[in-house]
């Protein structure tokens, strides 16, 4: 008889070995990384983890463009209007007309790359490199002479060669003229309506010459080294770059979590996967895995380390709401022991049943 039950002991503990799990226990996590020479650290008794700063916001390359020097430049739109004050040069001929004051705009012109503009009456007028007050001048000069206390205004239309583009997961793309006022990064993505997707999901990639720099846009913000003052010819481009974190193990939920802004911790993880399964989590199992830069022989490496967390000391849900996830984390919630137990006396039981039921039919 004992003999019997010894057998089915050793059957039942071999059964439970053999059973499918959908995540390690504890033990199985723990014992292979330390003969594996991976580092487990304990989140509570790591106080610099759990008081972990915020990011610092990345060197941006990128320098402050130069103030736009409102000089015209190939490509722009000009648009002269001439004032008189008597018989007008530009105005239309009218028999016995008293004379007056009026304006006459001209057609407006665009500036080739001979960088000037040809005129009525004053013929060619040099404009590339020059201010549009500059040029009003130089027409008021030429028609000394010819007009009666004329008077010029030059207004312009920028061109593609002061201007930027906007392009990618946004929801007005094209090209933005630059003005005096000294447009920056987030002045163009404001004019362009913004990003298709959440901030958070999104990534603003500045490109000038041979330089590019990206940043998220979560961390863009005024005053920001990166919120640079745009330059011709720049080039800023948003993407769609959505950061997550793995779930897996004895979670309500196994899934990528996706930050919802622009910081995530373990607390706000485990919440969003519905915490651990009561009947199957080792609440004194919880394991964020992660590759971690480290200085080796000079060399800079990324090394794997284990953080964990026990559930069942209350010091750790103050430390998992200052414990911050990083993008790529994986965040496993081991088997309790019991639970391949428990899955072994539900097939047994399964099998058994049956078996019971029909013999007192039978009987």
């Amino acid at each position: 008889m004992r003999s019997g039950l010894l057998l089915c002991a050793l059957l039942l503990v071999s059964g439970c070995a053999a059973l499918p799990a959908a995540a390690p226990t504890a033990h199985q996590v723990v014992d292979p990384a330390a003969a594996a020479g991976v580092t487990v650290i304990d989140i509570v008794d790591a106080p610099g983890l759990a008081a972990e700063a915020e990011p610092e916001a990345p060197v941006w390359p990128i320098a402050d463009a130069a103030p736009a020097d409102n000089a015209i430049a190939v490509g722009d739109r000009l648009s002269v209007t001439v004032f008189e004050v008597g018989y007008a040069l530009f105005g239309a001929a009218k028999d016995d007309a008293a004379p007056s004051a009026a304006g006459r705009a001209l057609p407006r012109m665009e500036v080739g790359e001979a960088g000037t503009i040809d005129l009525p009456y004053i013929g060619t007028v040099p404009v590339l490199g020059r201010t549009p007050e500059a040029v009003a001048g130089d027409v008021e000069r030429r028609l000394r002479g010819l007009s009666q206390n004329a008077q010029a205004s030059v207004t312009v239309d920028r061109g593609p060669a002061r201007s930027v583009v906007v392009s990618g997961d946004v929801k007005t793309p094209g090209r933005q003229p630059l003005t005096a006022a000294g447009e920056r990064l987030l002045d163009v993505i404001a004019v362009a309506g913004g990003p298709t997707a959440r901030s958070a999901d999104t990534s603003v990639r500045l490109t000038r010459a041979d330089q590019s720099a990206e940043i998220r846009l979560d961390r863009l913000r005024v005053g920001a080294s990166a919120n640079v003052r745009l330059a011709p010819g720049d080039h800023v481009e948003l993407l769609r770059a959505v950061r997550s974190v793995t779930v897996l193990g004895a979670a309500r939920t196994v899934s990528e979590l996706p930050f919802d802004s622009d910081a995530l911790s373990l607390a706000e993880a485990l919440a969003r996967a519905g915490g651990p399964l009561d009947s199957q989590a080792d609440a004194t199992g919880v394991f964020v895995f992660r590759y971690e830069p480290a200085l080796v022989d000079g060399v800079r490496k990324e090394l794997p380390v284990i953080y964990r967390l026990n559930l069942i000391d209350p010091r750790s849900y103050f430390a998992a709401q200052r414990f911050r996830m990083h993008e790529k984390d994986v965040l496993l919630i081991a088997n309790a022991r019991s639970a391949q137990f428990g899955k072994l006396v539900q097939l047994l039981n399964t099998l058994i049943t049956p078996a019971l039921t029909v013999e007192l039919l039978t009987r």
